[in-house]
């Protein structure tokens, strides 16, 4: 089902958002880009319920830190 994302509630746009932020905060901690402390400094800016929503996210995302490993880009060497 096609959901065009302008035309939610405000609510829900905030949800995604908020989603948004949380999967971004992880990326950050996971790949030492910020300290671990990021989530709760995010978390006492918000108010309660987007704060619930967000330490949720942070919850489902750090659940799978193994998605937000920035890989390995060493260049390739072929040998000839």
């Amino acid at each position: 089902m096609d959901v065009n994302l302008a035309n939610l509630p405000a609510d829900q746009k905030q949800k995604i958002e908020l989603d948004k932020q949380a999967a971004y905060a992880v990326w950050k901690v996971v790949n030492n880009q910020a300290p671990q402390n990021l989530f709760e400094q995010e978390a006492n800016a918000l108010v309660d319920w987007q704060r619930d929503v967000y330490l949720t996210s942070v919850e489902k995302y750090r659940a799978q830190p193994e998605a937000f490993i920035i890989p390995n880009t060493e260049p390739h060497t072929h040998e000839r």
